[in-house]
């Protein structure tokens, strides 16, 4: 049995902030692709352009899983909220 306890409310807020860092990735600028136009030294333009074209790549997956992390986190801690409380009515007589 493990000592981790999270509360549905740490839950929920990881959810929210994952979903803003996603936000954050998918706003960011491909700043190494304008520098490779400004470069005029031909290979180093080149290395400029495979970075920035593989960080496109990189970044659209890193996207996509903080955003799938970011939906279950959410739909976690909704579904405690909503055990608990069913849980809270029951005991009460409620439900």
């Amino acid at each position: 049995m493990s000592d981790l306890t999270v509360s549905v409310d740490d839950v929920q807020e990881l959810g929210n902030k994952l979903r803003f860092v996603a936000g954050e990735f998918e706003g960011a600028e491909d700043i190494a692709s304008d520098y490779a136009e400004e470069v005029c030294h031909g290979d180093l333009a080149h290395e400029l352009e495979q970075f920035a074209s593989n960080w496109r790549v990189h970044r659209s997956k890193l996207m996509e899983g903080l955003t799938k992390f970011a939906e279950l986190a959410q739909a976690a801690g909704d579904s405690y909220d909503g055990i608990e409380s069913e849980l809270a009515n029951a005991l009460q007589g409620e439900g």
